[in-house]
């Protein structure tokens, strides 16, 4: 008998709604076997996707394209990712041009995208999926998927898809971009309440939210861009009372090329076994004036 995906069982009253249930591989069957186990609530941001992991459908299910998109469009169910995702980016864009064929054309994804063909800020991923979730040891992409021009995330002075890449520019350069782009425009009240200076780095101003998601989610793309203008920030992060000083650890790691604990430093210290072991490391890296 061919296997079935969807449920059946003697004892299951089905509504067939006037024709008889599909068992097959159709695309909501496959979507329900990995649901299963892939929804749930958790904490989100204004956009109301997951600020943590393993709710990937319950995300998908928020956004656009799941209509038609499978979860093995992307995922090998009988193969482990392993520790990072290790498919090349030219391969997750073409699943989003089978149905998006038209940005396969130069010029109209040029047009699309306004970014060097190749580069980061070409990639579907990067905008529509970027990386705000909180994983194992990693900061990976919400499967929600949606627009970066999208006006909850911009007004709520949560992280944007462009200030990701673009950790060094204030909200007035995004938002000049999106209207020059795609002539979108936001409330100007709630830009004015929800970013005090106007001026500074989106990113730093993430850094220094109230919301412990946003500020883990600033330390990741501060660390992943190479920021070195954010080091006193991403320093100041190793002694923040949530566990984002797991994430900024291992980004900081990764940036300065070094070993944290050669200075004696483990997040799951408390505040006052942190303290030398953070002296040791502004006194190393940062110039005396911003120790």
């Amino acid at each position: 008998m061919p296997r079935r995906l969807f449920p059946s069982d003697p004892n299951l009253l089905v509504e067939d709604r006037g024709k008889p249930p599909d068992y097959g591989r159709t695309h909501d069957n496959l979507n329900w076997a990995c649901g299963r186990c892939h929804t749930g609530n958790r904490p989100s941001f204004a956009a109301g996707m997951s600020t943590w992991n393993s709710v990937e459908y319950s995300d998908a299910a928020r956004g656009s394209c799941y209509s038609q998109l499978r979860c093995v469009d992307c995922h090998a169910p009988h193969k482990a990712l392993g520790p990072r995702w290790s498919p090349p980016p030219e391969k997750d864009d073409a699943v989003c041009l089978k149905c998006h064929a038209t940005l396969g054309d130069p010029g109209r994804r040029a047009a699309h995208t306004h970014h060097r063909p190749g580069s980061e800020g070409d990639r579907c991923l990067n905008c529509h999926m970027p990386r705000v979730n909180e994983g194992l040891n990693d900061v990976v992409r919400t499967h929600m998927i949606y627009s970066p021009t999208r006006g909850d995330m911009i007004h709520a002075n949560h992280p944007n898809a462009c200030n990701l890449c673009h950790t060094g520019k204030p909200i007035d350069w995004t938002l000049g971009a999106l209207k020059d782009w795609y002539g979108k425009t936001y409330d100007g009240v709630q830009v004015a309440a929800n970013y005090p200076d106007r001026s500074r780095p989106a990113a730093l101003g993430w850094l220094a939210s109230t919301n412990e998601s946003v500020r883990l989610v600033a330390a990741d793309a501060l660390t992943r861009a190479r920021d070195r203008s954010a080091l006193p920030q991403l320093l100041d992060a190793l002694d923040d009372p949530y566990l984002l000083r797991q994430f900024a650890g291992k980004g900081l790691e990764e940036m300065l090329g070094v070993r944290l604990a050669d200075f004696g430093y483990r997040f799951y210290m408390t505040r006052d076994e942190r303290r030398k072991p953070l002296a040791d490391l502004r006194a190393k890296f940062l110039p005396a004036n911003d120790r």
